[in-house]
């Protein structure tokens, strides 16, 4: 079921329960009121007629009284009937020139009366000389009950329809920039990532419409990286490779030391793939695992000699400085070791000979940072391009994804990594939130 339909369907379930509801205590009160006002009639035109009465002669009461009930209306075909009689129930005179039944022995006050399939409804007036009945039928009373009924609901049930047609149009103009967009979506191509555009969007679909050109431009974005990322996985995976089986056929076809060093550069080939390798996985892993904290918090101090032992252990110039708490919990041990590992590799690959380098780790409340400081020129231009997967400065070792893992990292901690070329000092910072 459309949404339009939908609408229509609950909009019009309201407003029809609520002109019931309406209608029937408005018709209630109608009937009541009604019946009040023909009981009223009967009651004052008996009392009318017994107030006339007082001032005719007793012996003239049967010849003036058919004179004074015509004109005052009573005994019309349509109108009221009378009749009178005396106390001891000699009918006197009566206006019955139809079904009403000349009947002595009514008593004072409203009832009813049913004679000749017809149903009256009466009311009787005694007074010290005489007894006076008025009666009107009662299908009269609901003929005129039913035709102001006809002329209360007919326009309502009329303006209700006309409405309900009205709110269909009004509805179907409401939501037409929701149907554009669905028009919108429809048509795309499961490959067309560009933005939604729309004529003069309501504000209210604004926001869904950014959030999903957002979601658009992210999923493009993420697609372009994930193909450039296989392109240069494939070429950075294929060099090796090729590498390998070259050398493989060399020592096929020589001996001795030649033979002997084209297995060496089997080897150094076989540990640059490995190497290639154990970033790509750890690259999947960091995307794919949820944010993690470390259950205990832990030296980085401790953590940073093992670095410094593990990949510079006769290098000098490669110093480390704790600023503020000297144990975190903010990151996995393991995570902050690849981290720092990576910002490391990267100072001793690309920093001047014999120059030093500084690894500044700070822990506040706020936030963990890890800096590595170090002597280098690097042109501009290069320095954004240093995140980038599989980017490396001219012939340069690696695979190209150490600061890519960093920069993973961070923005998987909602952090960031910031890199810096100022005069010929290069600085790295890893920066997260502490919680």
């Amino acid at each position: 079921m459309s949404l339009r339909i939908r609408l229509t369907i609950l909009v019009a379930i309201v407003f029809i329960a609520f002109w019931l509801i309406v209608s029937i205590w408005m018709v209630a009160g109608l009937n009541n009121k009604l019946e009040n006002s023909f009981d009223k009639r009967l009651e004052s035109t008996a009392m009318m007629l017994s107030n006339i009465l007082r001032h005719v002669p007793h012996d003239s009461l049967k010849a003036g009284v058919p004179n004074i009930i015509t004109e005052n209306e009573i005994g019309t075909e349509k109108g009221l009937t009378c009749q009178i009689s005396s106390l001891h129930g000699a009918i006197l005179t009566t206006s019955n020139s139809g079904p009403f039944p000349n009947n002595n022995a009514f008593s004072a006050g409203f009832d009813y009366l049913t004679s000749n399939n017809a149903r009256w409804r009466t009311f009787t007036l005694i007074t010290k000389q005489r007894k006076i009945t008025i009666a009107d039928k009662v299908s009269e009373r609901q003929s005129l009950y039913y035709d102001l009924l006809k002329s209360i609901l007919i326009p309502p049930t009329l303006a209700i329809f006309i409405t309900l047609a009205l709110l269909w149009f009004a509805i179907g103009k409401g939501i037409q920039p929701i149907m554009q967009l669905t028009t919108a979506l429809k048509k795309r191509g499961s490959n067309d990532l560009a933005p939604i555009e729309l004529t003069q969007p309501s504000k209210e679909l604004q926001p869904l419409l950014d959030s999903q050109n957002a979601l658009m431009a992210r999923l493009e974005q993420t697609i372009k990286r994930e193909k450039q990322f296989t392109s240069n996985a494939a070429h950075e995976l294929r060099t090796p490779l090729a590498g390998i089986l070259s050398q493989t056929q060399i020592a096929h076809l020589s001996t001795g030391d030649k033979q002997l060093h084209a297995l060496e550069q089997v080897e150094l080939s076989c540990k640059k793939l490995t190497a290639i390798l154990d970033n790509l996985l750890l690259l999947a892993n960091i995307d794919a695992a949820p944010l993690m904290r470390s259950k205990e918090s832990y030296s980085i101090e401790a953590l940073l000699k093992s670095i410094i032992q593990e990949l510079a252990p006769n290098e000098e110039r490669v110093a480390y400085m704790i600023q503020g708490d000297e144990y975190t919990s903010a990151l996995p041990p393991m995570l902050l070791a690849i981290v720092g590992k990576n910002l490391l590799d990267n100072a001793l690959k690309y920093s001047k000979k014999n120059t030093p380098i500084i690894i500044i780790s700070e822990v506040t409340d706020e936030h963990i940072s890890l800096r590595v400081r170090n002597e280098a020129t690097l042109p501009a231009a290069d320095v954004p391009l240093m995140t980038t997967r599989f980017w490396r400065k001219g012939n340069a070792q690696g695979a190209g994804l150490g600061l890519s893992i960093v920069d993973t990292i961070a923005q998987s901690y909602h952090g960031s990594i910031k890199l810096q070329q100022q005069d010929e000092i290069f600085t790295a910072e890893f920066t997260i939130p502490a919680a």
